[in-house]
């Protein structure tokens, strides 16, 4: 009887509910990271996971509500990958824009006669005043689209 009892006791402290300390956070470039450590140096969220056993309610109610937050994680992760490649698109576009515009200027600055087309498709070359004018419009958006 003893040992039934020590058996029994031994096996009751050895299966207690288990919880376990778990860290969230997302990296630069929007990547979710799950660890049993917190990463050095950043903000992270904490979450207390518990196994419940014999109770199918409450464990169904706990991985649902977990399934929701990594769900929302994961949107969350796909919209900061999304305004990375915004970014990086309107970062192009205004280098294109830069490399335009420092060409029209170097035409302007070059050409000894520089001419335009009219709508009739013939040509006529631009006034001193007119290439001043062009180049002061083009230097202001080098401004905007090279810095």
């Amino acid at each position: 009887m003893k040992c039934r009892l020590a058996i029994l006791l031994c096996v009751a402290c050895v299966f207690p509910a288990q919880a376990e300390e778990i860290y969230t956070w997302v990296d630069a470039q929007g990547v979710v990271h799950y660890s049993a450590t917190p990463p050095p140096g950043q903000s992270v969220e904490r979450e207390d996971i518990r196994y419940h056993r014999g109770d199918p309610a409450v464990a169904e109610a706990a991985r649902k509500r977990w399934d929701d937050q990594e769900t929302q994680r994961r949107e969350q992760a796909g919209e900061a990958a999304r305004k990375g490649a915004e970014q990086g698109a309107q970062q192009a576009e205004r280098q294109r824009a830069c490399a335009d515009t420092r060409e029209i200027i170097r035409r302007l600055e070059t050409a000894p006669a520089t001419r335009y087309q009219r709508e009739d498709g013939s040509y006529m070359n631009y006034s001193p005043e007119e290439i001043a004018s062009r180049l002061a419009e083009a230097r202001a958006r080098e401004q905007e689209y090279c810095d």
